[in-house]
């Protein structure tokens, strides 16, 4: 009673620490940092008079050329890059293009990469008018000739001749098309994302039901401590996954160039900690130890009838062995480390870096994916927990294991239901947003999958626990725990992936 009062004060007062950060920064809302297209000059449309030396296009919030950058579509069909960029404070780029623009539609296609690693794509016409440029007569004398930008033509577009003369409309609009762009980069990126994150919730969660909750036999505590170092090799996969789709948006840039980025930061974060998972937490890095009474004895005592007889010295042997509990020793800080590491990486991905304060985002979000983890972790441990007495048809502690839980999943889901309030409020601009963005929609799918989660969570306290401390040999009624917690950690996975989808998603 008096640990899980003082669980109860700590995530009160961690609850405080959000709200009074929240106020030191004023009570109005943060405007929305979320990157996009602005404006550019020339305009789309536009008729301007030539010749045109620069086009500049402008950008909410800062972001830098990814993929092809910006290409340039000219009267003869050729491909043009700018022979200069001006990004100046990263939200405007001036192109300066030599030879100057003359007389001639233009297309002018553009791909760049926001703050938080999303990809931009989008493009614009303009028309100059003034006479076509002709050939000059020869000056006197050798004049070496100036070097000008590599022009090509895109593929389905090889015109020679008099194709020249006049672009057709339907090889400008095939080359301004983005909407048939390759979205493979954003795929893959959102499965790398995914599979860290499963593997960060999971990893956190069953190392916390191992330290807080768990009591059971000796290879039940190992097969869980298995789980956590498999989950590191899980983060470091999808930590290379998500790389990769970084990569593959902006295959220019070089290795030290990606690590200067947020989202490159991000995964290599996520890529040190599982690695550091994975090795940190062998077997030395905790003592199996039984404690000298057992609650779960208690409770199957309790509701036991007073017949005066002694239980056999086989079944007082089972109940205790249901009481063995891990602990972490000083050699587990190798793995600690790791599961830090992986939990900063999110403070430098997805909307956390593109909206609202930075510093206080980033403290709502460690909160958030914190109890999250404790949450559906645990419950993932109790469920493989369940299913393995059920192979050695053992019931014994399935009560005591959910008293425990119990009270550590309620201040987890407030946490997580008061940060995510907090996130949402600092992502969105208006309540109305909840349904006219993608960011919002995706939101409203999680928000009801929670719900779900909950409700089962709910199901299992106040209707099976109660029924397992009178039944606690009662086959049925384990069957249903299992049944449900089953059901919870499928949800738990369908929110994980959710979440994916979320960081990835247009506000």
């Amino acid at each position: 009673m008096t640990a899980s009062l003082s669980r109860y004060r700590r995530a009160r007062l961690a609850v405080a620490v959000v709200i009074a950060a929240l106020l030191s920064i004023g009570t109005g809302h943060v405007a929305s940092a979320h990157t996009d297209f602005d404006s550019s000059s020339p305009t789309d449309g536009e008729v301007v008079d030539g010749p045109v030396a620069q086009v500049v296009v402008n950008f909410t919030n800062p972001a830098r050329p990814a993929g092809d950058g910006f290409q340039l579509l000219d009267p003869t069909g050729a491909v043009r890059s700018p022979s200069s960029i001006d990004e100046t404070d990263g939200t405007s780029f001036v192109l300066t293009f030599d030879p100057t623009l003359e007389a001639g539609t233009y297309g002018l296609r553009w791909s760049v990469q926001a703050g938080d690693a999303h990809p931009i794509e989008g493009s614009f016409r303009f028309d100059v008018t003034g006479l076509s440029p002709t050939a000059a007569p020869a000056a006197s004398g050798s004049v070496p000739a100036a070097s000008t930008p590599a022009t090509t033509h895109p593929p389905g577009m090889d015109m020679t001749g008099a194709d020249h003369a006049a672009m057709s409309d339907d090889a400008l609009d095939a080359f301004l098309d983005v909407d048939s762009a390759d979205i493979g980069s954003l795929a893959v990126g959102r499965a790398g994302r995914t599979v860290s994150m499963l593997g960060m919730i999971f990893g956190v969660g069953v190392l916390a039901a191992l330290v807080w909750m768990l009591r059971g036999h000796r290879d039940e505590l190992v097969a869980q401590l298995t789980w956590v170092r498999l989950a590191g090799l899980v983060v470091f996969t999808g930590g290379l996954i998500e790389f990769a789709a970084l990569t593959e948006t902006d295959p220019t840039a070089s290795l030290g160039t990606m690590l200067t980025t947020k989202p490159g930061m991000a995964t290599a974060l996520k890529m040190m900690g599982g690695v550091a998972i994975l090795f940190g937490f062998h077997q030395r890095a905790g003592r199996i130890i039984a404690p000298a009474h057992s609650l779960s004895a208690a409770v199957a005592t309790e509701s036991a009838p007073h017949t005066g007889v002694r239980s056999p010295p086989s079944a007082r042997h089972v109940d205790r062995a249901d009481e063995h509990r891990w602990t972490p020793t000083t050699t587990a800080a190798v793995g600690l480390v790791g599961y830090a590491l992986v939990l900063v990486s999110f403070w430098f991905d997805g909307h956390t870096v593109s909206e609202g304060p930075w510093a206080v985002h980033s403290l709502v979000n460690l909160v958030h994916l914190s109890a999250a983890a404790v949450w559906g972790g645990g419950v993932f441990a109790m469920t493989t927990t369940a299913w393995m007495r059920r192979r050695r048809s053992e019931r014994l502690g399935l009560a005591a294991m959910v008293v425990r839980f119990s009270s550590i999943a309620t201040v987890s889901l407030a946490a997580v239901i008061v940060a995510g309030v907090v996130m949402t409020w600092l992502v969105l601009d208006t309540p109305g947003d909840l349904f006219a963005t993608p960011w919002g929609r995706i939101l409203v799918a999680k928000t009801a999958v929670v719900a779900v989660a909950a409700g089962l969570g709910g199901y299992n306290h106040f209707r099976l626990r109660p029924a397992l401390e009178q039944r606690p040999d009662d086959p049925h009624l384990a069957k249903e725990l299992r049944i449900s917690l089953s059901i919870e950690s499928a949800a738990f996975v369908t929110i994980v992936v959710l979440t994916a989808i979320l960081v990835a998603s247009a506000t």
